[in-house]
C-alpha cells in the first residue's frame, strides 16, 4: 500500500499536478463528501461485513486521492435541496426502468419499437452535462449512446415512450441539483 501511495505522489510531482484548492474549508468538505460517497459504495458492494473494511478503508482513501487528481473540485457545488429532491426521483426512475425491462422480457406481446433519438441539452458544458448523459439510462427504455457538444443520442427500446418529456424533466432536475442555469442557444 505504501508503494502505491508513493507511486501516486511521484506521479503527481512528475505531471506537475497542483492539488491546491481554494481554501482549506473547501478541501475538508470535499474530502468528507468523497469519503462518505466512496464508503457508501463500498458498503453497498460488501454489505455489513466489518472485516471487509481492512481492504475497504485503504481503497476508499485511494479513491479519494485519485478523484482529487482527476477532478480537484466540481465545476459547481451540489445543492442540498437538489440532492434531497433528486434521490427519490432517481430511485423511482430506476425502479420504473427495471420494471419496464422485466415486463418486456416476460411479456412477449409488449411492443418493442427501438430507435435512436437526438436530444439537444441546454445544460452548460461540464459536470452537470456529463451527469445528465450518464443518468439518462435510468429513464425507462433509454440508454445514452453518444454525446457530441450539446447533442445527446439516446437509444430507446420504444420510440413511442415519452422520451422527450422524461429527458426534459431529468435535465431540469439536474440543473437544480448542480445549481446551474439552462442556457438557450441563439438562433443563427
Amino acid at each position: 500500500m505504501e508503494q502505491l501511495l508513493n507511486g501516486l505522489r511521484s506521479f503527481i510531482v512528475q505531471k506537475n499536478i497542483h492539488l491546491s484548492i481554494h481554501g482549506h474549508a473547501y478541501l475538508g468538505r470535499s474530502v468528507l463528501l468523497r469519503f462518505l460517497l466512496f464508503s457508501a459504495v463500498w458498503f453497498v458492494l460488501t454489505g455489513s461485513d466489518t472485516a471487509s473494511w481492512i481492504i475497504g478503508l485503504p481503497a476508499v482513501f485511494l479513491a479519494i486521492g485519485i478523484s482529487h487528481v482527476i477532478s480537484p473540485y466540481p465545476s459547481a457545488p451540489l445543492s442540498f435541496i437538489g440532492v434531497c429532491s433528486f434521490l427519490p426521483f432517481f430511485i423511482r426512475q430506476s425502479a420504473l426502468s427495471g420494471i419496464d425491462v422485466m415486463r418486456r422480457a416476460l411479456c412477449r406481446q409488449l411492443a418493442v419499437n427501438p430507435g435512436l433519438v437526438s436530444y439537444t441539452t441546454f445544460l452548460p458544458e461540464g459536470s452537470a452535462r456529463i451527469f445528465f448523459v450518464n443518468t439518462i439510462s435510468l429513464l425507462p427504455g433509454t440508454l445514452s449512446a453518444d454525446l457530441q457538444e450539446d447533442r445527446v443520442t439516446v437509444h430507446t427500446i420504444d420510440k413511442n415512450l415519452a422520451i422527450w418529456a422524461n429527458m426534459q424533466n431529468l435535465e431540469l432536475r439536474i440543473a437544480i441539483l448542480w445549481r446551474v442555469k439552462l442556457h438557450k442557444r441563439e438562433a443563427l
